[in-house]
């Protein structure tokens, strides 16, 4: 939209506020934000001065092209990583017990024996870190049935139960708390380990899922949208500070991910283009590069469609 508010800094570097606050952007001197044919090209680089060529984006070699798309996502995992290892470091590891609280009557917990107050410790020998690491480990079983592990009354216990389909999902017919309970001090080391392995977890687990929504083994129900983001942001800085940053940092490493996919429109789009450029050795055609951003700017804008109606649906429901 329309500029409400631009200056220009000491580094000759023009910032914009505009008036429709859909997310953020840079747009490098000499960067087209569309494919352009041999004459437009043409007609814009003859209008550069010498001293706008030599910083212009379109007169770098591609190796410093790629670097410069590859520099955002990189610092999105970079910005990742030091606030994990913040927490981790400055706070602990946050411990977050799988704790029952309620139990659907007939369903395969109630069947097997399941109770309110049980913490679920393991799942087929898996520890159970992480309250979203039940349902992972129930969807990924496809309805055979899995061996739990019970804490109850400071005594284990083993359970075992088949999930249930209930339309797409499978379940167990329980609720469990994600309650915050508190932190496990870790040394500093120990720290920076954890949070390279967290931001491991957080591409394999998004990687893993978007796979099998492609392959059709996992429901495009389940993505999410603005409204999904601001409901979680919500619930994490109700539950406290370092919940909140915790999400940042996911958010964060998330859109790394994101930005890196080889979508054309996206940074990964224009580094993809750019290493078919070097292994060929020539410049991709306007005409193919057109076609490749249209294909994904439809892709872009059908994931946008289809999380929010999503998010929709599921505030109807």
């Amino acid at each position: 939209g329309k500029p409400i508010l631009s200056w220009i800094d000491r580094h000759n570097t023009v910032w914009k506020i505009c008036i429709i606050p859909l997310g953020g952007y840079v747009k490098m001197l000499g960067q087209s934000d569309t494919p352009e044919s041999t004459e437009e090209h043409a007609l814009a680089t003859a209008q550069l001065s010498d001293t706008d060529r030599k910083q212009s984006f379109e007169f770098k070699q591609r190796y410093q092209k790629a670097s410069i798309v590859l520099a955002g996502p990189l610092f999105n995992f970079i910005f990742s990583f030091l606030i994990f290892f913040a927490i981790f470091a400055f706070k602990g590891i946050p411990n977050t017990p799988s704790k029952i609280v309620s139990i659907i009557k007939d369903s395969p917990a109630y069947t097997a024996g399941l109770k309110s107050d049980d913490i679920i410790v393991a799942i087929n020998d898996t520890k159970i870190n992480k309250p979203r690491e039940v349902s992972q480990l129930i969807q990924s079983s496809h309805g055979s049935t899995i061996k739990m592990e019970i804490l109850r009354a400071d005594k284990t216990m083993q359970f075992s139960i088949t999930p249930k389909l209930d339309g797409e999902k499978y379940i167990l017919g329980l609720s469990y708390s994600t309650y915050l309970k508190d932190y496990i001090p870790v040394s500093p080391l120990t720290a920076l380990s954890l949070a390279y392995h967290e931001i491991e977890s957080i591409v394999t687990e998004t990687m893993k899922s978007l796979g099998e929504m492609i392959v059709g083994s996992r429901s495009s129900k389940d993505l999410g949208g603005m409204i999904s983001i601001a409901k979680v942001s919500g619930t994490a800085l109700s539950s406290g500070f370092y919940s909140f940053i915790y999400l940042i940092a996911f958010i964060s490493a998330s859109l790394g991910l994101f930005n890196i996919l080889p979508i054309p429109v996206l940074d990964g789009g224009y580094l993809f283009i750019y290493i078919i450029e070097g292994i060929t050795r020539r410049e991709l055609p306007s005409k193919v590069k057109e076609k490749m951003f249209l294909a994904g700017f439809i892709i872009i804008i059908s994931l946008l469609l289809l999380s929010n109606i999503n998010d929709i649906i599921r505030i109807i429901k």
